[in-house]
């Protein structure tokens, strides 16, 4: 169930269809007119979307850190670029930069599994996180305190999260993991408690319960051993024997088992935690670095073709009238909700602009108007046929 409205539209192209107002009253000519020019939307989309992989790919090629091609050296290559062009491509794919305060607030609260976290935000060069799709979904869970009894209960999360990071030159930082490259990740259905668990550097906060497991057994170990030292430095005073001095020896040495032993437990259980928090986002990663680019511009792609379709059929419906963009976005939000149940935040505006942009509707004191559809397609196919 979502929880604010959203920009992006989730219907297939088979559906795109049903969500234009009246579409079925259309007549055959029209219907197959209209079918033709939003084909030639999807070429014209998919020629600029190209044209934009290509320089997207080249500008994080250098600092793409699976790649193997053998390029110049991207220590000194500045990544300002590849984190510009990202910016313009989430916008488009529909995602919203999550705000500071949500990252601090995740970091505060223990996660969905349970689990509380600390993160270093000391190693990043630049971090910066999105998400799309905010809704509550129902997950259960078996506590101890319903002795084990499997329960419900509701997680906020996002359906798709991005993080977009480049480390710091730190001397912490994993061998596997450099300062050199710009790390992309994407990931599905992730609580909110849960986004700082996505970051490196992050570590696992052991519970009380957790730390009274280690820390009483080797406490109670250390006691022990000191009252037998006690009663055995007694002895040394009375016999003053070399056997008494060499069992003497044997409890430091104790002392020392329990300490390493609380040490092995200690980090054993920290172990289980990473390795429980570990397969639970196994099945939530989508795609990483370059495949990430390649993920999010075919999802930018179909969600500007949507808008537009929708926005010109609406203006396109109003003919010589023209229409205001207000109504444009009332309209198409309401057969939006009609057709697919969700309260959609149509982007009237944007989806206008790129329309009049490619000459085939016009704006006139504030109202629009169509290009007839024989001559808005014939300037698209121009645009295809020029390169």
């Amino acid at each position: 169930m979502p929880n604010r409205r959203e920009h992006f539209i989730p219907i297939g192209r088979e559906k795109i269809l049903e969500c234009l107002p009246e579409f079925e009253s259309c007549s055959e000519k029209e219907t197959t007119d209209l079918r033709n020019f939003f084909e030639l939307i999807s070429s014209t989309l998919h020629k600029q979307y190209h044209a934009w992989q290509i320089k997207v790919q080249k500008l994080y090629q250098p600092l793409d850190p699976d790649s193997v091609l053998i390029l110049r050296d991207p220590e000194n290559k500045e990544s300002s670029e590849v984190f510009a062009e990202l910016k313009d491509l989430l916008a488009n794919a529909n995602y919203r930069k999550l705000p500071v305060d949500e990252l601090e607030t995740a970091v505060d609260n223990a996660t969905a599994l349970g689990l509380r976290m600390k993160v270093d935000f000391s190693l990043f060069e630049e971090l910066h996180v999105y998400g799309r799709g905010d809704e509550t979904q129902i997950w259960t869970k078996r506590s101890w305190k319903k002795f084990f009894k499997e329960e419900q209960f509701n997680v906020e999360v996002y359906q798709r999260l991005i993080i977009a990071f480049r480390l710091k030159n730190h001397e912490d930082l994993p061998k596997e993991q450099s300062s050199s490259y710009v790390y992309l990740k994407n990931f599905k259905s992730i609580p909110h408690s849960d986004l700082h668990t996505l970051l490196p550097g992050t570590q696992v906060k052991m519970s009380l319960l957790d730390r009274g497991k280690i820390i009483i057994p080797a406490l109670s170990g250390i006691v022990l051993s000191i009252v037998k030292i006690v009663r055995l430095m007694v002895a040394v005073a009375i016999f003053a024997s070399l056997a008494t001095f060499i069992k003497f020896w044997v409890i430091p040495a104790g002392i020392i088992y329990y300490i390493f032993r609380g040490f092995i437990s200690y980090k054993k259980t920290k172990d289980k935690y990473q390795l429980n928090l570990t397969r639970n986002l196994y099945f939530q990663n989508l795609d990483n670095n370059s495949g990430v680019l390649l993920r999010l511009l075919h999802e930018a792609e179909f969600q500007d073709y949507r808008e537009m379709v929708i926005a010109y059929y609406v203006v396109w419906k109003f003919g010589d009238s023209g229409i205001r963009a207000d109504q444009v976005h009332e309209i198409a939000e309401k057969k939006l909700k009609e057709v697919i149940e969700l309260d959609i935040n149509f982007e009237a505006e944007d989806a206008l602009a790129k329309l009049e942009k490619l000459e085939v509707i016009t704006n006139t004191e504030d109202k629009w108007f169509p290009v007839k559809t024989e001559e808005a397609s014939s300037k698209l196919n121009q645009i295809l046929e020029l390169g």
